[in-house]
């Protein structure tokens, strides 16, 4: 899941990022960034801290301020927060809790370099599934920034965003919440919010948009699903006949329901919601056109996923 969620302090968490982390002017050719999908099939890039240390950071679009845990900020020359560091209030899936401030000097990946970034430093060292360091979407300069999960390569460019040889294309307008994007999602015809989270490996949906739109429980799959989870948070499988963003469509998805303190923390407790992850974004290319506040998505030609895509094509190419 989504390690670094500032929701709340996070307006002041933005307004940090954004003064420390300034969006360096664009070079003629575009910013070209690898990525990975890890073993616990979060989005990594590998980061070069200092120039000393090189490691992996999750690129999150749910995050509003940098992580940095303790073991990479030693080897990559990054002090330790002093007695009195100026503290930042980060909500995870289960709670809120406050993390020291240190300054990185300079982070460097593909051809994009950033300099003075301030990030929350952790000392939660070896915790399962956890990302130990993550890197804001809102890190990243430019227009567009484009994510080709078939190419594994991240783009930051200027203008508007490539067209597509595929005629699968879509947009989808979003709204930001305090740095957060968010879509329209349909379940079942029903509509609600759907938060857009590159740092989630899964979507999971709330009790509240569950009940709306009148998802099935497949109990079969829930009691394999507490099995695995130990029992201790109430979570269920439960099926959408059509579940659907933009011109896309999936028919019979399950999904994950469970109602984890960041929907309270959003104000998203009662009302239908979900987050979209990586399991669904990753069979599109995804392009987030932030002049326009759209995003785009584009299903390649050529998918080695089991998972079938419907498309409806009205009026979707990018104009």
């Amino acid at each position: 899941m989504a390690q670094s969620r500032d929701l709340i302090g996070r307006l002041a968490g933005l307004a940090a990022l954004l003064a420390f982390c300034p969006a360096p002017a664009l070079a003629a050719e575009r910013l070209v960034i690898p990525f990975e999908i890890n073993e616990l099939d979060h989005m990594v890039v590998q980061i070069e801290i200092n120039g000393l240390e090189s490691t992996t950071a999750v690129i999150d679009t749910a995050a509003t301020f940098p992580m940095l845990d303790s073991r990479t900020a030693a080897s990559g020359g990054v002090p330790a927060p002093g007695k009195d560091p100026r503290r930042v209030t980060v909500l995870g899936l289960n709670g809120a809790r406050e993390y020291p401030v240190v300054r990185i000097d300079a982070v460097r990946m593909g051809n994009l370099s950033l300099t003075a970034i301030d990030a929350a430093y952790s000392e939660d060292l070896d915790v399962p599934g956890a990302a130990a360091n993550v890197l804001p979407s809102a890190a990243f300069p430019g227009d567009i920034l484009e994510m080709n999960f078939a190419k594994q390569v991240i783009s930051v460019y200027d203008g508007r965003p490539d067209r597509s040889s595929s005629g699968a294309s879509g947009r989808i307008n979003y709204s930001l919440q305090d740095g957060l994007m968010f879509v329209e999602m349909r379940i079942n015809g029903k509509p609600g919010r759907g938060m857009i989270d590159t740092g989630s490996n899964i979507s999971y949906v709330n009790s509240a948009f569950a009940e709306r739109a009148e998802m099935r429980t497949d109990d079969e799959k829930s009691q394999l699903l507490q099995g695995a989870t130990g029992g201790g948070t109430f979570v269920r499988v439960a099926t959408a006949r059509r579940f659907s963003f933009g011109d896309f469509y999936f028919s019979g998805a399950d999904l994950l329901v469970a109602d984890p303190f960041l929907f309270e923390s959003l104000g998203l407790a009662e009302e239908p919601a979900m987050v979209l992850g990586l399991d669904y974004l990753s069979l599109f290319t995804v392009q987030f056109d932030r002049r326009r506040s759209q995003m785009v998505l584009t299903l390649p030609e050529a998918r080695e996923t089991g998972m079938t895509v419907n498309f409806n094509a009205r009026g979707s190419r990018i104009q």
